[in-house]
């Protein structure tokens, strides 16, 4: 039936009443979530949290005070840590496949909206387009058209009439029906999948990957490496004054001992890097919601920055999705009856009551053609993205509203010329045509025309900027639409999408071709939801980053499938839910942003991980050769504060914030690695040659050696900064200059830590050498940096 005549009753008080005393009521039970103390827990009792807070144990019994200052960057990263996994905690209690808070049921006879828990067994409740299904039914009363694409990730309509199972987390894309529930609460379906899998899919984050790869490694040596230092200090010290103390933990040798294993081991871990890098993305995603866009997986930022290939359909999109009927035109010479005006009217506004559809499309329709039961209707098919055509027998006949091309298929050069002289136009063309019956949700033979009814897509005032600076960043626009391809290649055109004068329509297209066509064309006309799905994929075959802009059902496939899926505000549920970003205010424009901070995300991180790794991987190779050459290790937790937060942890922040635009190229380890690897080798040599001019020419103290180490490593490290900084601008300047005097201050208040002033002429010479040395070969390998150029950052 057309539309509902019987008289709905619904279950009475006593009957609601006595489902929730046994329980047969939509209230579901817990996820199996962490607890509170299980998250502090877990973050808190870490492999690396639980050394850190052992070496400051042993430094506070040997009364090393000073050297424990790496326990607060261990005490914040622990503190984001807990404040994330429990802000994790919050959205997955809110993560459901079932967004609606209220739904209509009929209760005594009365419509009634109530909360979705509320909902019993047996209870009717009513759907209509764009409703969510909240709870396994069948339908009792009416016919609905939905999309099942939350359950099968199959986003085809699925028509569902009297006896017919709907399940729960599927959408009503058209119709109204009365459905009575047959599963409440943890026996619906789509919540057996809810303990399977979540709906987003995660994007890898390449940056995260390797620092938890880095972290393993370090792990795995950092504990063998500390206590081989321990012992050679310690031996070595027992052996030199040949005796073993009577209260270890008061000696001077246990305290030197503790002190250098510590400093070896608590350099080793790059605990600010990783500190830097989850700020660093908290931040951007405050920065973006301020811009009314909301970023759902944190690391999709990141992904998006890679991004070189952006699909997204013209409605919506391109266009504002405010659409409006222009006007009509019969075609007179296709069917044996002469309509007039106003019965294209009467039929298109009785054929809008029958179909009672609330999208775009739907709308211009009714505004226009009004939406009223002039002619009863006996049978109604609603619009199916892969037919791309609705069906209604009316009284007085059959008749099809949708695509010229697929509903006169064979015989479409007869209307050809006229379709194309409006869509040249950008406009969109619908034709309504008489059908001789209904077989199977399809008509049977040929389609008589009547009437071709012009719709206007306004094209978004900022469309064309926003294309254009995708293009400026070397990202390729797609344009991928269900609409006339011609239609799409005008609006694209007008737009400034590149090569939209080349296009292709998909409905010719098979399946083995796409692969072939998804480079060699722009704009996509006719094309499926499966088709969408291939494209995406056909195009990520060919080693590009892909991401996908949708808004309805008809997009879920493609979304899921891309490398980062946007949807609008105004989308389905479905689509937001399986969304990696959603724009808030509806408009693509915002998206460039979301490009440029996840550029300067990537880029930046890159230079700032190389200053923090450099430090882990120069003190591996430098606990290395000492343990090879039976040395002390010079350094206390203490001499690398300077390094670590004048050198690196405060520019580094200002640094990893900075405006990019460049893309990023390349693997994220080797680029880093490139740089890492030479940078230590540097630091380790500085080091070395002190040992040597003492061991071979002037005999330094070990406090010497330190001394003269720490200097020498902190200028090669301060011109590693600079070298990371290029090209110069003002504010890199301001940090390079910010890192040089806030050391120097450091050195002078700290002279007991750093005795510079009691170092020997000879010492001061060393010193002057080695920084000299570090200077020319960092000069040479960029070519004279530190002249600093003055070429804005890219």
């Amino acid at each position: 039936m057309a539309r509902i005549t019987y008289v709905p009753m619904g279950l009475n008080i006593e009957e609601v009443n006595q489902r929730f005393t046994l329980g047969k009521c939509n209230i579901k039970k817990q996820d199996n979530l962490k607890t509170n103390w299980e998250i502090i827990s877990s973050n808190l009792f870490t492999f690396f949290n639980m050394i850190l807070t052992l070496l400051a144990g042993l430094l506070f019994i040997v009364n090393s005070y000073l050297n424990m200052w790496f326990i607060i960057i261990a005490a914040i990263n622990t503190g984001i840590g807990i404040f994330q996994e429990f802000k994790a905690r919050a959205t997955v209690k809110n993560l459901s496949l079932i967004k609606e808070s209220k739904i209509t049921v009929i209760r005594q006879g009365m419509h009634v909206e109530i909360l979705i828990e509320d909902i019993v067994l047996d209870d009717l409740v009513l759907y209509k387009a764009g409703k969510q299904v909240v709870a396994d039914s069948f339908v009792e009363n009416g016919e609905l058209s939905v999309s099942e694409a939350n359950i099968t990730g199959e986003s085809k309509m699925v028509r569902k009439i009297v006896g017919d199972k709907l399940f729960s987390g599927s959408y009503v894309i058209s119709g109204q029906a009365y459905c009575k529930v047959m599963a409440v609460g943890e026996d619906n379906y789509i919540d057996t999948l809810r303990m399977e899998a979540s709906t987003l899919d995660k994007p890898n984050s390449v940056i995260l990957d390797t620092l938890k790869w880095i972290l393993k490694f370090v792990g795995i040596i950092i504990i063998p490496f500390g206590l081989m230092t321990f012992y050679n200090i310690y031996n070595n010290s027992v052996v030199a004054y040949d005796y073993i103390p009577d209260f270890i933990a008061n000696s001077v040798e246990f305290k030197n001992a503790v002190t250098k294993m510590a400093g070896s081991m608590v350099a080793m871990v790059p605990s600010g890097l990783v500190l830097l890098t989850t700020m660093t993305f908290a931040a951007s995603v405050i920065k973006l919601g301020k811009s009314n866009t909301l970023v759902q997986e944190l690391y999709s930022i990141e992904t998006i920055a890679r991004v070189d290939v952006l699909c997204l359909d013209k409605t919506g999109t391109i266009t504002d999705g405010t659409m409006k009927v222009d006007d009509f035109v019969l075609l007179h010479q296709f069917s044996e009856h002469k309509y007039r005006r106003s019965d294209i009217k009467n039929i298109v506004a009785s054929m809008n009551f029958a179909l009672d559809d609330n999208n775009q499309t739907a709308k211009a329709l009714n505004d226009y053609f009004e939406k009223e039961e002039r002619i009863k209707a006996t049978k109604v098919i609603h619009f199916n993205s892969a037919n791309k055509y609705s069906l209604v027998n009316l009284r007085i006949g059959g008749f099809v509203l949708g695509a010229p091309e697929i509903i006169y298929r064979g015989q479409y050069k007869l209307i050809k010329e006229l379709v194309e002289a409006y869509a040249k136009q950008g406009k969109r063309v619908l034709l309504l045509a008489e059908i001789d019956k209904i077989v199977k949700e399809k008509f049977s033979g040929k389609a008589r025309g009547i009437a071709l009814i012009v719709i206007n897509d306004t094209i978004r005032e900022n469309a064309p900027a926003t294309i254009q600076k995708f293009i400026e960043s070397n990202v390729t626009v797609k344009v991928i639409s269900g609409d006339n391809a011609l239609t799409v290649s005008e609006v694209s055109r007008r737009a400034g999408v590149m090569g939209a004068d080349k296009y292709i329509s998909m409905d010719t297209v098979h399946d083995d071709d796409i692969e072939r066509i998804a480079n060699e064309y722009n704009v996509f006309g006719r094309v499926t939801p499966e088709q969408k799905k291939t494209l995406v994929i056909a195009l990520q075959d060919n080693n590009h980053k892909v991401c996908m802009i949708g808004d309805g059902v008809n997009d879920i496939l493609a979304l899921k499938q891309a490398d980062v899926s946007v949807s609008l505000r105004s989308a389905t549920e479905a689509t937001r839910n399986i969304s990696h970003i959603v724009l808030l205010d509806d408009d693509f424009s915002n998206l460039p942003k979301v490009v440029k901070e996840g550029r300067q995300i990537v880029c930046n991180l890159e230079k700032t991980s190389i200053l923090f790794l450099t430090k882990t991987l120069f003190t591996i190779l430098l606990t290395i050769s000492v343990l090879l050459l039976a040395k002390s290790y010079p350094f206390e937790p203490i001499h690398m504060f300077v390094i670590e937060t004048f050198i690196v942890g405060i520019p580094t922040f200002f640094l990893a914030l900075e405006s990019h635009t460049k893309m990023f190229k390349g693997k994220f380890f080797k680029n880093i690695m490139k740089k890492i690897v030479p940078n230590s080798i540097l630091l380790l040599l500085n080091v070395l040659a002190v040992m040597l001019f003492s061991d071979y020419f002037f005999n330094f103290t070990s406090i010497q050696i330190t001394t003269i180490s720490i200097l020498s490593v902190s200028f090669a490290y301060w011109l590693i900064l600079a070298l990371s900084s290029l090209p110069m601008n003002l504010l890199r300047k301001g940090l390079i200059a910010f890192a040089f005097v806030s050391s120097i201050l450091f050195l002078i208040i700290s002279k007991e830590l750093f005795p510079a002033h009691e170092l020997p002429l000879t010492g001061l010479l060393v010193l002057l050498v080695l920084m000299e040395t570090d200077y020319i070969i960092l000069s040479i390998s960029q070519g004279n940096f530190l002249k600093f150029n003055t070429k804005d950052s890219i």
